[in-house]
């Protein structure tokens, strides 16, 4: 059996963990938790103030030795996946959600002020899809809008991507001249 690998990434708050629920059951996959991953192995330092900085060129490294000998299907989800070492994803999914409704999730988890500040720009900018796109191609990437969509629907058209019915190129949603109030 081959090995199919889908890495579901996305600015905090766009639906990541519940989408990939919904995708390992619907493909009858494993489903990978990144950040369960990442504290099992210990692949961070603690910075002064406590935060967690993750290694990335250890995650990848750790990645690697994970699914070496892995065949099947598996979701891997969380902020990094899409940072996982390209030879081994077989496709990403960027999950987008409008700034403003981003906003609010984010409130909702208690975010720290900064912290909101900080996503929401970050989805405005754009930032984890051209990551994603920077390592590992545009054709490996699919960008699927979360705003207003149940999860269900959201999975649904990512299903008919990979069937090749449907496609979802990155680079078809932006909301950076809404988010900044750019004049025309």
């Amino acid at each position: 059996m081959a090995r199919l690998i889908i890495a579901v990434s996305g600015t905090p708050g766009t639906g990541k963990s519940t989408f990939a629920k919904i995708l390992a059951e619907k493909m009858k996959a494993q489903l990978l938790d990144l950040n369960e991953f990442i504290e099992r192995n210990k692949i961070y330092t603690l910075d002064p103030d406590g935060t967690k900085a993750v290694d990335v060129g250890k995650l990848r490294r750790s990645f690697a030795k994970e699914v070496k000998s892995f065949r099947g299907t598996m979701v891997v989800e969380g902020l990094l996946a899409h940072l996982l070492p390209k030879k081994l994803i077989n496709h990403v999914v960027v999950l987008r959600t409008h700034p403003e409704v981003l906003e609010l999730r984010l409130r909702r988890r208690n975010y720290p002020e900064e912290k909101v500040r900080e996503n929401v720009d970050a989805e405005a900018l754009d930032v984890i899809l051209w990551e994603a796109v920077e390592a590992h191609g545009i054709d490996k990437v699919h960008e699927i809008d979360t705003t207003d969509q149940e999860p269900e629907k959201a999975v649904r058209k990512l299903l008919r991507v990979l069937e090749g019915k449907a496609t979802a190129r990155p680079g078809k949603i932006s909301w950076l001249e809404e988010h900044f109030k750019i004049p025309e």
